[in-house]
C-alpha cells in the first residue's frame, strides 16, 4: 500500500519536508500511517504525535484526499490516498 502524506504548518517544519510517500505491506490503519511517519520523521513525535500510542495531539489532525477529517485511527487506509497531516484552526 503506498500513501502520500503532505506537511503542513509546524508539522512540516518538523518533518523538514512537505511531503512523503508511505509504503506499508498489508492492510494498514491510519494508526500504522501515523506509527510509519513517527519513525520516519521522529521530530513529529511529541509535538504533533504522541508517543506510544501514536494518536495526533488533540490540535493536529488527519485530512483525507481534502475531504473530510479521519476520526477513527484504527480505521483501515486504501491504497493511493493522499493526506493532509494540519493543525486544527479554531476561528470565529
Amino acid at each position: 500500500m503506498q500513501l502520500t502524506v503532505e506537511f503542513l504548518g509546524l508539522a512540516r517544519n518538523l518533518a523538514q519536508t512537505s511531503e512523503c510517500t508511505v509504503q506499508l505491506e498489508g492492510q494498514a490503519t491510519w494508526r500504522d500511517v501515523l506509527r510509519y511517519l513517527a519513525l520516519h520523521f521522529p521530530r513529529l513525535v511529541g509535538p504533533v504525535i504522541v508517543p506510544e500510542t501514536f494518536d495526533l495531539v488533540p490540535s493536529y489532525m488527519l485530512n483525507l484526499n481534502g475531504r473530510r477529517v479521519i476520526k477513527d485511527l484504527d480505521m483501515p487506509a486504501q491504497d493511493g490516498q493522499q493526506l493532509l497531516l494540519m493543525f486544527v484552526e479554531a476561528g470565529g
